[in-house]
């Protein structure tokens, strides 16, 4: 098995966009951005969504996410928002709350894994 790390964006900080190991995918923490809840989670996804497409996967190829809230009444938010992007079943999940991030302004990180077999 092979593993390559790829670095897309990180900004100097000490990890990998994503991590392709045999047929899987790990990607680091895509963080909310926005000033909505609604606005953060979409964003996260998009951001997950662009490591994944850089990786030759799709959300379709995601089997586990972890959601991470700094405010556990944001939950709900996250169904909405899900529905729209996951459209052929959703992944298993974690949802974890926090007291804070080290940025003060997000309220939500999404992190994956993803199958999808080498050819």
């Amino acid at each position: 098995m092979t593993i390559q790390k790829v670095d897309i964006d990180n900004q100097g900080w000490t990890y990998s966009s994503y991590v392709i190991a045999g047929d899987y995918i790990f990607t680091s923490i895509c963080t909310g951005t926005g000033n909505t809840i609604e606005e953060q989670i979409e964003n996260a996804i998009l951001k997950l969504e662009q490591y994944l497409n850089d990786a030759k996967a799709t959300l379709d190829d995601v089997v586990k996410v972890t959601v991470t809230f700094k405010r556990g009444e944001n939950f709900e938010a996250l169904k909405g928002v899900f529905n729209k992007y996951f459209k052929n079943g959703f992944p298993a999940r974690n949802a974890i709350l926090v007291d804070e991030f080290l940025n003060p302004s997000i309220l939500i990180q999404i992190e994956a894994i993803a199958y999808k077999p080498q050819k």
